[in-house]
């Protein structure tokens, strides 16, 4: 038996050694593939390895840059306006670390990688936590890129690579990014990063920027410098503080919020550094229109990219007309220069005698663009670029600045919209549109009162929409807000080209990946005051608004380059206006499409009713609606038909006029760039001779044109006080009998009265007439009756009784106004008899000097006691002020003649419904006066007003 349990027992332990020794064999057969695919896999990285990285340069030289062709900039004829030698060395001068203050150094390394002393070229912390956030699109992930990854990027990578979002171009630049680190302390590499980093407006490095942007050396740069030039370099043109000061304003708040996080700064420190004031300016160098210069490279790089544009060899056509360009910046200092105080000793006309000492007025800008292409034709930034006192190089007609009523057009352009008035349920205003010009009070969305008054300080009662625009009265601006709505005038604006205050201030925000930022600025509660200019706009921006109004409704989008070619001619991009052939209710939207020879095309987009446009034209170009505003030969008025509207803040900080023909649109902006106020300077005064002198000058060889008018309007004679049909002059005659005017029993007013049997009423035509364009549809029904033909007693000068004699009797039409404008017509001496049913024993007319009892006499115009200023900028003979006379009932009903008197002379003798003369403006103390004499031979004066010419 024991040897049968030997014998089995060995037989186990065969089988069991057989067994291990067979598991052996296969984990060696298993190390050994291992070791062969780990091997194979080693191989394969090691083989991609090479063939991702092969190409990498050795990063063992500093400057990893070679010499790039120039850029060349060239005007619509070809001519040059600036050569970029060399796009990353052209202003390129490296520094020593040392040379560079340490807030700008804290301000880089905050901005750009806060962990930068922490890495070794690779933040893998910062890595993993962008991954997590952006994990359904690795390759695109925005951030964790390193202060040295970028280094190397810009450095190493081909030009085509480093704009370019993948996985590989990632794992390259890491791996030069390692590489750098290996080689160089981190001194050394933040050294090269702030020598070779491109911070816009052609300058490479911190050096270039510092005298691009400030026309210092960058050792002489202070915190808030510094922190505006860190923010920077992640967007170079969106942030450009020369032609978008807002969004690197807001930008530089940004960086010295991270400053202040990382521990570099105090909240006092980043509070100071946000309030200082910045005075931009370059050093001098040769160059044509620097701020088109300027704009159009932002755009360039737009276009094609910032690495093509780093890498030049481009000849850059733009729509700038070079002797355009000339004659505007010739024009802004001229006139500058006379709107601003002389010196002790000097006289005009190279400045303003009349000027106080301490006025001063040291910017404007003007914008000039083909309205139906958007092409900017010229472009003044500054009177002087390179002017550091005055912030030279800053780009005015970038800038955001309150309108005035330069933005009233956009308001009434809503008003008049049937579209619009139709989805709101509404009658829309036409051109015609009595709107009640008295002091109102209006509730705030907050439930507070707001009373908007008139430039002038005066009310003009009962005025149509036409005469409210052409003389941008105030009051009935607001009305018509009130009327479509705030957010109307917002869509409208938008429409238009002019974006609200929040998307424009944030828009280089958004586009560098900053979403997340909380604004205050963001979702801007706009008020009723937003009509009278209480938003931002930008020159550039309300221009190209203009110029839908100039073409006929269409949008357009202002651009500064025409085409993108190769030095050898091989075209990148030709940017040309396409019009899409559709309604215009469809959207179209304006966009580039940069691909090598291939077109860049900007479709249009309908911005308003070609029929609005047209009715907004003829109003801004009627010459003798604004003349009760702006004079007879105003600097609105060019020869030509020409439409244009002023605006200026109440405080005197901007002024404005923009206008436009057919074939031109043009806007100026006048003021400060600190924002400071001027004295005594409207858009009229201080913008509207710089916009007459430069469309006159360029305009000189164009022919004179009329905007086109579109079918869908018609012409209606209307009554020019009611905006209602005029009536006629026929006579309603009762059992066929009429007696010249006369009546026999009851004497009253036509509308509304009965009349004895056998006796006649004249119905009384409007005597004040004009032709008014109306959309289809929108025309006046209804017949005026606010003129009324009143019966007088010319014994007493009251309506007459009906015990009156027939020869006592006269008939005389008077205008009837309305209950509301009852108390105004009495402040401004206008009679107004009360209506059958409500009239009084004794008619006493509201006012307070009779000088006979049964007539009255008075000065409508001037007001007594108001001192009036010669403007030294306008020609003399076309500054007059109305003397105008209102008659009293009695000397109306007579027809009485009525001779105006300045110093006791007779100026002009006047009869029928208008007494009104004008009177050239001449410095000294005046007297006014009216004379009448009645049929009884009784002189009737009025009072005598006196004012001052200065």
């Amino acid at each position: 038996m024991p040897h049968s349990c030997d014998a089995h027992s060995g037989a186990l332990r065969h089988h069991e050694r057989g067994r291990v020794e067979g598991m052996v064999v296969l984990r060696l057969i298993r190390r050994r593939l291992f070791l062969v695919s780990a091997g194979l896999l080693i191989w394969l990285v090691a083989l991609a390895s090479f063939v991702m990285l092969a190409d990498l340069p050795d990063p063992k030289h500093a400057n990893g840059q070679t010499t790039s062709p120039s850029i060349l900039i060239l005007d619509r004829h070809g001519r040059l306006l600036y050569e970029v030698i060399d796009p990353n060395g052209s202003k390129h001068v490296p520094l020593p670390l040392a040379d560079i203050p340490l807030t700008c150094r804290q301000a880089i390394i905050a901005t750009e990688d806060s962990r930068f002393y922490q890495h070794r070229g690779v933040d893998l912390l910062a890595i993993v936590r962008t991954a997590w956030l952006n994990r359904n699109d690795l390759a695109a992930m925005p951030g964790a890129s390193t202060l040295t990854q970028q280094l190397a990027r810009n450095l190493y990578l081909p030009a085509d690579e480093r704009s370019e979002r993948s996985l590989r171009r990632k794992l390259r630049e890491a791996w030069l990014a390692w590489r750098l680190e290996q080689r160089y302390s981190k001194d050394e590499v933040l050294a090269l990063y702030l020598n070779t980093t491109y911070f816009g407006h052609f300058a490479v490095g911190i050096e270039a920027a510092a005298q691009a942007y400030f026309g210092v050396h960058a050792r002489d740069l202070d915190l808030a410098q510094c922190t505006l030039l860190a923010g920077l370099p992640q967007y170079p043109a969106g942030y450009n503080p020369l032609e978008n000061p807002e969004a690197a304003r807001f930008r530089q708040k940004v960086v010295l919020g991270l400053m202040v996080k990382d521990g570099h700064i105090s909240q006092g420190q980043a509070e100071d550094a946000l309030g200082e004031r910045l005075a931009y300016a370059s050093a001098p160098f040769a160059i044509e229109a620097p701020h088109f210069v300027m704009w159009a490279q932002a755009e360039l790089e737009r276009l094609v990219g910032r690495e093509r544009v780093r890498g030049g060899g481009l000849r850059v056509t733009t729509t700038l007309d070079l002797d355009w360009q000339r004659q505007a910046e010739e024009i802004v200092r001229r006139r500058l220069a006379q709107l601003r105080p002389c010196a002790a000793g000097a006289h005009g006309p190279a400045c303003d005698p009349a000027a106080s000492p301490d006025r001063r007025v040291d910017h404007a800008a003007l914008v000039s663009l083909d309205p139906q292409t958007g092409a900017v034709l010229a472009m003044v930034g500054s009177p002087d670029y390179f002017d550091a006192g005055r912030s030279g190089a800053v780009n005015a007609s970038l800038a955001l600045r309150q309108p005035g009523s330069a933005i009233k057009p956009l308001t009434y352009a809503a008003a008049f919209d049937p579209e619009r008035a139709a989805r709101a349920g509404q009658q829309p205003w036409t051109a015609a549109t009595l709107i009640a010009d008295l002091r109102t009070v209006f509730l705030t969305a907050e439930g507070e009162p707001y009373v908007p008054h008139n430039y002038d300080l005066t009310y003009h009662g009962p005025v149509l929409a036409r005469a409210a625009l052409a003389n941008s009265y105030n009051i009935p601006a607001v009305k018509a807000l009130q009327f479509i709505g705030v957010d109307a005038l917002v869509d409208q604006a938008a429409r238009m080209g002019i974006p609200l205050i929040a998307d424009f201030r944030l828009l280089a925000s958004r586009a560098a990946g900053l979403q997340s930022v909380d604004s205050p600025l963001a979702n801007p509660q706009f008020g009723l005051a937003l009509t009278l200019g209480g938003g931002e706009v930008r020159l550039l921006d309300l221009t190209a608004a203009y110029a839908a109004f100039a073409n006929g409704g269409q949008r357009v989008t202002p651009f500064g380059i025409e085409r993108i070619e190769t030095l050898d001619g091989e075209t990148i991009a030709d940017c040309k206006l396409q019009t899409a052939n559709t309604d215009e209710s469809e959207a179209r939207s304006t966009e580039y499409a940069i691909r090598t020879t291939q077109y860049a095309l900007r479709t249009t987009q309908y911005a308003i009713d070609s029929r609005v446009a047209y009715l907004i034209s003829d109003i801004l170009s009627d010459n003798i609606a604004r003349i009760p505003s702006f004079g007879e030969q105003s600097a609105l008025e060019i020869g030509r038909p020409a439409a244009a509207k002023t605006g200026t803040t109440s405080d005197w900080r901007d002024n404005w006029t923009v206008g436009y023909t057919p074939d031109l649109a043009t806007g100026v902006w006048v003021g400060n760039a600190d924002n400071a106020p001027m004295k005594d300077v409207s858009g009229v005064t201080g913008a509207g001779p710089i916009w007459r002198d430069f469309m006159t000058s360029v305009l000189r060889n164009t022919p004179p044109r009329h905007f086109a008018r579109p079918d869908g309007l018609v012409r209606v004679e209307v009554c020019a006080d009611s905006g209602l049909l005029p009536g006629d002059s026929r006579l309603r005659i009762a059992n066929g009998q009429m007696t010249d005017g006369q009546i026999a029993n009851r004497k009253s007013v036509q509308s509304n009265v009965t009349v004895s049997p056998g006796h006649p009423v004249t119905v009384s035509p409007c005597p004040h007439r004009r032709f008014e364009w109306f959309i289809t549809g929108t025309e006046p029904t209804e017949v005026d009756e606010m003129h009324r033909q009143i019966a007088f007693d010319v014994r007493t000068g009251q309506p007459a009784g009906d015990d009156a004699p027939l020869a006592a009797v006269r008939w005389q039409t008077v205008w009837v106004m309305p209950d509301q404008y009852r108390e105004w017509a009495a402040e401004n001496g206008i009679p107004q008899p009360l209506l059958p049913g409500t009239l009084a024993p004794t008619f006493q007319p509201p006012t307070s000097n009779f000088q006979h009892p049964t007539s009255n006499l008075q000065l409508a115009s001037p007001d007594p006691n108001r001192t009036y200023r010669i403007d030294p900028g306008l020609p003399l003979d076309v500054q007059k002020l109305p003397i105008s006379a209102r008659p009293g009932l009695d000397l109306l009903a007579q027809g009485a003649p009525i001779t105006l008197l300045v110093d006791g002379a007779p100026i002009a003798t006047l009869t029928g419904p208008e007494h009104t003369a004008w009177w050239q403006l001449a410095r000294g103390r005046h007297t006014f006066q009216a004379v009448a004499t009645g049929r009884d031979g009784v002189r009737v004066t009025s009072e005598e007003v006196e004012v001052y010419v200065e």
